[in-house]
């Protein structure tokens, strides 16, 4: 894997021309998933489903990264679906879809690190934020000076925010990242410690579970991407 961050690799040339680093590239995949997995909303976020925008992003940064070409392309196959389709017609299906697999007392599939984790340990029940799993997160996270917001009182263990964390670790981490502070280092550490930990699993079960192919793409894709991580 000629990208992982530690190895130093920076001759990587795409996403948007020559010459990108690789944690350029690395916090541009990072970021887009983490668009892509947080709840669909209109506005923006449909119109880059529909127009395929989404798609393309996600498929240059895959291959920038050499994900497997089979991955992308069951991605790329399951987004074409949307492409030049209504937006609220789009929209509805897959707020649809992701209300039915993550949303609720019992979901389909657990979307946050913490209640995946416990519900894999055999929690019948998951206990939302207030378990080691999402406490070990959210030390992680402020050690490396990201903190939850006051009004901010959901999971902060959501696969889109540990994304979210991860584009920002990245990139270097240049807004908070106290200076004794190794942010790939940090990167890599969180990478092992969490990601790998449920990402790859999480992702079979959607895939083998959504009806949705904009999940079941979504799904193969970052599976893909979370297993060529460890």
């Amino acid at each position: 894997m000629p990208w992982r961050p530690e190895m130093g690799y920076h001759g990587i040339a795409c996403v948007g021309g020559e010459g990108f680093s690789v944690n350029t590239v690395l916090g541009t995949m990072f970021k887009l998933l983490a668009v892509a997995w947080r709840p669909p909303t209109a506005g923006p976020w449909i119109e880059a489903v529909v127009s395929g925008m989404m798609a393309r992003d996600l498929a240059e940064a895959s291959a920038a990264l050499e994900l497997s070409p089979a991955a992308i392309e069951a991605f790329s196959a399951a987004l074409s679906t949307y492409e030049g389709a209504d937006a609220e017609e789009a929209l509805h299906a897959i707020r649809r879809e992701e209300t039915r697999l993550f949303i609720g007392s019992d979901p389909v599939v657990e979307n946050s690190e913490g209640t995946w984790l416990q519900r894999a340990h055999g929690v019948a029940h998951p206990i939302r934020m207030i378990n080691n799993h999402s406490v070990a997160v959210a030390d992680f996270m402020k050690e490396c000076g990201v903190v939850r917001k006051g009004k901010y009182n959901d999971c902060i263990d959501y696969l889109s925010n540990e994304f979210d964390f991860c584009g920002y670790l990245a990139d270097g981490g240049t807004l908070s990242v106290p200076e004794d502070v190794d942010a790939a280092e940090r990167l890599q550490a969180f990478v092992d410690e969490h990601l790998c930990a449920w990402v790859p699993s999480f992702c079979a079960e959607v895939e083998a579970e959504s009806a949705e192919p904009f999940y079941r793409g979504l799904a193969v894709l970052t599976g893909e991407f979370a297993r060529a991580l460890s």
